[in-house]
């Protein structure tokens, strides 16, 4: 008990913890998330947007790290690895971390080099699967196994759609459908692509496509809204198999929710795969750590 008890203060003496934070003021003495190094931006965006599951934030070493329930993990490179592992970073693909735009980006304007190592690097992957370690997934929801992730499982009704999702999305899902039931009779586009959906499609345990790591699907956090039919392309790989450019299809040439729609989601933490230079339109993923990051208007913004 003794040894216990001086390897735990000793632990505490060399780590700078940081209480969590209340994003919508800068921490005191520091900068706005936007202004932040690598590391200490995302590690702060993951406590504001999780402020349940993150429990504590620090720097050891020149090193990032946050605590999910009695566990560290270290940003190694944005690979957010278990404490002990840290080592590991070079063997693993980082975290998705990106700046998640506001509006709808630019379609990219690449020049023929570019475009083939785009397509290069899309067939490497395909050859050679990214890996990810998905230990800070599993603690952060704690779904490490399909038994657990099942078991945490609800099923929940977004504008007359019934959905299987993590209980984690029980509360901001009722919001998001108030809001398009609210837009449902204000907006007509709204009502309209409501009445064009088939349903939506939640929790599905599987892999992302062309890789070696759990889909967000399989955590119950991602949710599809399938069309009755498809006006437009609606997923980049489908694309591909038509159209050269894949990249550089027309938005009013895809399959498109309303923003108005689109909007009701991210202000309650979800983004959308319709930004996406790999776009997929039908796609909707909680991470409310990009929303905060991006500072987008909603209940986690810098902004109000």
């Amino acid at each position: 008990m003794v040894v216990r008890l001086f390897l735990f203060v000793a632990a505490l003496s060399t780590l700078a913890i940081r209480e969590p934070f209340d994003l919508r003021r800068p921490p005191p003495g520091s900068l706005f998330l936007s202004e932040m190094p690598p590391g200490e931006r995302e590690i702060r965006g993951l406590a504001a947007g999780w402020p349940d599951r993150v429990s504590q934030i620090g720097e050891r070493d020149g090193e990032w790290m946050l605590k999910v329930d009695d566990q560290w993990f270290d940003w190694s490179h944005g690979r957010l690895l278990p404490e002990q592992e840290r080592g590991r970073w070079k063997e693993l693909e980082p975290y998705p971390f990106y700046e998640y735009p506001r509006g709808l980006p630019p379609l990219p304007r690449l020049n023929g080099e570019q475009a083939a190592r785009l397509r290069a690097e899309v067939e490497r992957h395909g050859r050679h699967p990214p890996k990810r370690n998905e230990q800070f997934m599993a603690a952060l929801l704690k779904a490490p196994n399909r038994a657990a992730t099942e078991s945490r499982l609800v099923r929940v009704e977004v504008a007359g759609f019934g959905v299987t999702v993590h209980e984690r999305l029980r509360a901001p899902l009722a919001q998001v459908s108030r809001e398009l039931e609210f837009l449902r009779s204000a907006d007509p586009s709204v009502a309209a692509f409501l009445r064009g959906l088939s349903g939506m499609e939640g929790y599905n345990w599987r892999y992302v496509d062309g890789t070696r790591e759990r889909s967000l699907h399989s955590y119950g956090v991602a949710i599809d809204v399938v069309p009755r039919r498809r006006g437009g392309y609606a997923y980049w790989r489908w694309a591909m198999a038509q159209v050269d450019d894949w990249w550089a299809i027309p938005y009013d040439q895809r399959w498109m929710p309303p923003l108005s729609f689109v909007r009701a989601f991210e202000r309650e933490g979800f983004v959308w795969g319709g930004k996406w230079l790999f776009f997929d339109t039908m796609h909707f993923e909680y991470r409310p750590d990009l929303i905060a990051l991006r500072g987008i208007p909603g209940p986690l913004s810098p902004a109000e």
